[in-house]
């Protein structure tokens, strides 16, 4: 038996198909975006993982463990930023302080550099460029908290999803 042809989905679900590639094509160039990051005229060859790991613990401006940093950032694979974390260690881009049986992580003058060129590069590259977007009616901070109750959906279809399986 053969699956529906895309032809007969419904309306809702050809609009979901459209924000899924939308959010995907999205995600790609934020990433490619952070990627450029990882090459600055005192770092090369950060990834993105690298580089949102920084910035959010710059932006955050507080110690906080590899749970908190893989939460935030909704990483699964506590591997992916442990490993990241202790190259950015290596990088004296953040240090760590141990607190009991935990390692807690804040980023350095050099790590907080890092942050303050990438703010350059958006101001001179990204900012100037979002300026073609019309302003009426985009309120950013709304778009933040549909984007997080989005995300919040998927992230609940996806266990649903995976308990059904299991």
């Amino acid at each position: 038996m053969s699956k529906a042809s895309p032809d007969l989905e419904s309306e809702a679900a050809r609009q979901l198909t459209e924000l899924e590639l939308t959010l995907t094509v999205l995600w790609n160039s934020v990433r490619r975006w952070m990627s450029q990051r990882g090459n600055s005229n005192d770092v090369s060859g950060l990834s993105e993982l690298d580089v949102f790991l920084l910035h959010l613990l710059v932006y955050r401006n507080r110690q906080l463990r590899a749970t908190d940093l893989a939460f935030a950032l909704s990483i699964d694979d506590m591997h992916l930023v442990t490993y990241s974390l202790k190259k950015l260690a290596r990088l004296g881009m953040v240090d760590s302080t141990k607190i009991g049986k935990e390692a807690f992580y804040e980023a350095t003058d050099r790590g907080r550099d890092h942050y303050a060129d990438f703010h350059e590069d958006r101001r001179t590259y990204l900012e100037p460029a979002m300026a073609f977007m019309p302003q009426e009616g985009i309120d950013i901070a709304k778009v933040n908290q549909f984007l997080r109750a989005l995300s919040g959906m998927y992230e609940q279809a996806a266990r649903a999803a995976a308990s059904s399986r299991g």
